[in-house]
Parts: structure tokens; C-alpha cells; sequence
């Protein structure tokens, strides 16, 4: 092989590298915001589940109170909230 062919070889090298390099790092940073995105969604997941079993236990507590007397019913009721995620 030639030196000239040689040089034309490396220059190839050098613009694959150079191209590789540049892919790698947009890949890169997508992974990174994948991954902010995949923890965010991760929270709001935990959030309205923990939303979920606060007002599945408030609606417990009513039914254990809502076959007794009155007064019990009227306390149950005034204890029912609404839950934010």
C-alpha cells in the first residue's frame, strides 16, 4: 500500500472516530434524559399510590363507623377528605 493510500485511510479513521464520538455523546445525553424522565414518572407513580391508600383507608374508616349509631356516621362522614397526589 501506498503512502498516499495510507493517508486516506487515516483521514478515514479520523472522521469515523470524530462521527462516532459525536453520535456517542447525543446518545448520551438522550440516556440522561430518558432517565430524569423515567425517575419523574417514578415519583408520580409513588405519589398517587400513596394517594391511593390514603383514600382507600379513609374509606374504611367511614365503613367501620357507617352501621353504627348516628352520631358515628355523622363523625365518619365529617372525617372523609379528599386526597391530592
Amino acid at each position: 500500500m501506498t503512502e498516499k493510500g495510507k493517508g486516506w485511510i487515516f483521514i478515514l479513521l479520523v472522521i469515523l472516530s470524530i462521527w462516532f464520538w459525536r453520535d456517542h455523546r447525543n446518545l448520551t445525553s438522550q440516556v440522561e434524559s430518558l432517565q430524569d424522565e423515567v425517575a419523574d414518572l417514578d415519583d408520580k407513580t409513588n405519589s398517587y399510590s400513596d394517594a391511593l391508600d390514603q383514600a382507600n383507608s379513609n374509606i374504611e374508616d367511614a365503613q367501620s363507623y357507617a352501621w353504627s349509631s348516628y352520631d358515628d356516621m355523622g363523625y365518619a362522614l365529617d372525617n372523609l377528605e379528599t386526597v391530592e397526589p
